[in-house]
């Protein structure tokens, strides 16, 4: 993997929560990718990771709409603060954007970040 200069912050089932360019997630401690995270913030992007998996198991398991909307309401606010503090800790010169969690429009949660996210 080449060293991206621009990272996209995306909440998909069963994926990693980075990517670069349209189709590669990559995990946040990918030592291809070079981002020198701090250990706390690759594990909160981590268990953001892992919630969303929960979510999306629970709605496949029970059907409960309710539910799911108020659980994916708080991870997309999760993943703003995610994308902020992943702007804050990368490199000079990289940039982020939050597109929120997958399935889960913007449009219907506001964001209240920029793209691209800055720190």
């Amino acid at each position: 993997m080449n060293h991206p200069l621009h990272i996209t912050l995306l909440g998909e089932y069963r994926a990693h929560p980075l990517r670069q360019g349209a189709h590669d997630d990559f995990a946040p401690d990918d030592p291809a990718a070079a981002l020198g995270l701090s250990d706390v913030l690759v594990a909160d992007l981590s268990a953001w990771a892992r919630d969303i998996d929960a979510a999306m198991d629970a709605w496949l398991r029970d059907r409960d709409d309710v539910r799911q909307d108020i659980a994916f309401r708080r991870l997309h606010e999760a993943g703003e603060t995610l994308a902020e503090r992943l702007a804050g800790e990368l490199a000079p010169g990289r940039t982020v954007t939050y597109e929120g969690v997958q399935g889960v429009s913007c449009a219907v949660f506001g964001t209240r970040l920029t793209n691209p996210v800055t720190p």
